[in-house]
């Protein structure tokens, strides 16, 4: 009986715990507590929600995507998170099945909560990276045959090389590229309107029509943004024909060096701009190592590959669709998460295909 009902209760468990989900990527990124408050509230007005307004999908479609106390719109991530989570549960408990789908399901999990947060905020907090890790290696501990063996201690070991192994990797890849790629040079004929602001307490690169959060630019403490401004006004004095420098701390020009506020407001047309890059972050590195320690060096290199192929057709047509000026760093971590979840749902099938 329970074993007819499994796939009804995979959907309705993955909606409850699709709304939780909903809570940690809310949350984790922004430092909050999950336990308090213990009930969800809107985030402009601090309204507390009432049991009947929680109801996963049902109440998001009921409110309209409105909070009934201030009316302001409710993100439709809340719902397609509930439904991604009820939706994959399911197809867990019809691919994996029992005891394995309950690994399935705190995997799925890790990677929906890592891919929202990376898709929003840029990066996927260690809590979820290194939390996965252990995660994924007491699972193979508890259940070896996720490993494809039949000792526990087997199992442990190869899930933790597994993750050693996507760690060092990954790794030696992010330092080659930043070696070799590590800078974008761009320059025009005509002088281009060079601006940075600040909207609340974020601060932006303006860049002709193109903005863009200015911190996304420096993946680490010694990379800088170089350009060559014709003039250049830095808190209400007058440069002219100098080199311009913004590291993730300070703003610099012709000597002078000021903090990023104090440096406001920054005007300057530019010849020429020098931007850092990075193939991809550190988060993304610790990520993969978390999806190996669930999958194994196979289907790891499954993540790794499958994820750049469906990362650089999703970046294509970005590209096509905005004709070239699609200027926002693409998270890698959505891509690795797709791989992983593929491989782990029909990893038999992949296998005799490959």
């Amino acid at each position: 009986m329970v074993m007819t009902m499994l796939p009804f209760l995979s959907l309705s468990l993955g909606a409850i715990v699709g709304s939780f989900l909903n809570c940690v990527i809310y949350r984790l990124p922004r430092s909050l507590s999950l336990m308090e408050p213990k009930r969800s509230f809107c985030p402009e007005c601090q309204h507390a929600l009432h049991w009947f307004e929680n109801i996963p999908i049902i109440s998001w479609c009921f409110l309209k995507g409105k909070c009934t106390h201030c009316g302001t719109r409710i993100s439709c991530r809340y719902p397609c998170v509930e439904i991604l989570t009820s939706f994959t549960f399911w197809l867990c408990s019809l691919q994996i099945g029992f005891p394995l789908m309950i690994v399935g399901w705190i995997f799925v999990s890790l990677l929906i909560v890592a891919s929202f947060i990376d898709l929003e905020h840029l990066l996927i907090p260690d809590e979820i990276t290194i939390g996965g890790m252990i995660a994924g290696c007491m699972a193979s501990l508890m259940l070896p045959q996720l490993m494809g063996v039949d000792s526990r201690w087997i199992a442990l070991c190869y899930s933790l090389t597994s993750a050693l192994v996507a760690y060092l990797l990954l790794w030696v890849v992010l330092e080659i590229g930043k070696k070799i790629f590590g800078e974008k040079c761009l320059q025009w004929k005509e002088p281009l309107a060079f601006e940075l602001f600040k909207d609340g307490e974020i601060f932006f690169l303006r860049l002709g029509e193109e903005s863009l959060p200015l911190l996304e630019l420096f993946s680490r403490s010694s990379d800088s943004l170089r350009a060559k401004a014709t003039t250049c006004s830095i808190a209400h004095k007058e440069y002219s024909s100098q080199a311009l420098t913004i590291d993730a701390q300070h703003i610099a020009i012709a000597g002078n060096k000021w903090r990023w506020d104090d440096a406001l407001p920054l005007h300057a047309m530019i010849t020429n701009l020098t931007l850092p890059r990075e193939a991809m972050g550190l988060g993304d590195v610790k990520f993969l190592a978390c999806i190996a320690a669930f999958l194994g060096v196979k289907g790891m290199l499954f993540a790794l590959f499958g994820g750049s192929v469906i990362g650089a057709i999703t970046g294509s047509l970005l590209l096509l669709m905005t004709r070239g000026r699609q200027g926002r760093v693409l998270p890698f971590g959505p891509y690795l998460a797709s791989a992983g979840l593929i491989w782990m749902l029909w990893r038999t099938e992949l296998l005799n295909f490959l």
